[in-house]
């Protein structure tokens, strides 16, 4: 997985979507995806949910190469890996079970980068490092025990799942009511560049 080359096409749709990333921002959005490619090849049972917006857009791009996407699905996982419209989330999925969804791919993630248990792993800060707008935003920690400090803009992982919780995968405990974003997984965020992620 380390040495997927991305096609040209996908930098491309990447410099049309976001004219102000650089060279060095497409890598870091190739080097994103490669994590969340990883997680499915090492996890292919596991029930996930996409943290990153410039993540998504990357991976759509590359399955409008049928062909070459549905070659290198089956030398990665071993069948074709589907990808969900963001414009059209699962309707049976509820809020909770995709705040679920979105912890798993938390624990996951860290795991991956072996990061601790209080960093967010690449794949949950690439929209915020790069400043992608409507990009999604996330705290490992908003640094409240029984209750969730909400900061504007961001979403909460020690708080997803309700206050008071103990920790269920990679530490998290839980609360935030959940706010599906731009394309279901996550609470989408519109701005702000600050804190909040491992570095």
């Amino acid at each position: 997985m380390s040495n997927l080359q991305f096609p040209a096409s996908g930098r491309e749709h990447l410099r049309n979507q976001y004219p102000h990333l650089n060279d060095d921002d497409i890598v870091l959005v190739e080097t994103a995806t490669r994590q969340w490619f990883r997680i499915i090849a090492r996890q292919p049972r596991a029930k996930l949910a996409m943290p990153s917006v410039v993540v998504d857009d990357l991976w759509q791009a590359l399955t409008l190469h049928a062909e070459d996407y549905a070659t290198f699905c089956d030398a990665a996982f071993g069948r074709l890996l589907n990808r969900q419209p963001r414009s059209a989330p699962n309707g049976d999925t509820t809020n909770a079970d995709r705040s679920a969804l979105l912890l798993a791919t938390l624990s996951h993630g860290r795991q991956d980068e072996g990061c601790a248990a209080t960093d967010l792993p690449l794949l949950f800060r690439v929209d915020q490092e790069l400043r992608v707008h409507d990009g999604n935003r996330y705290l490992a920690d908003c640094g409240g025990r029984g209750e969730c400090f909400p900061v504007s803009g961001r979403v909460c992982l020690q708080h997803l799942e309700g206050p008071g919780k103990r920790p269920k995968s990679g530490g998290i405990r839980g609360d935030l009511p959940f706010n599906d974003g731009r394309h279901g997984y996550a609470g989408g965020a519109g701005g702000g560049d600050g804190g909040g992620g491992g570095d």
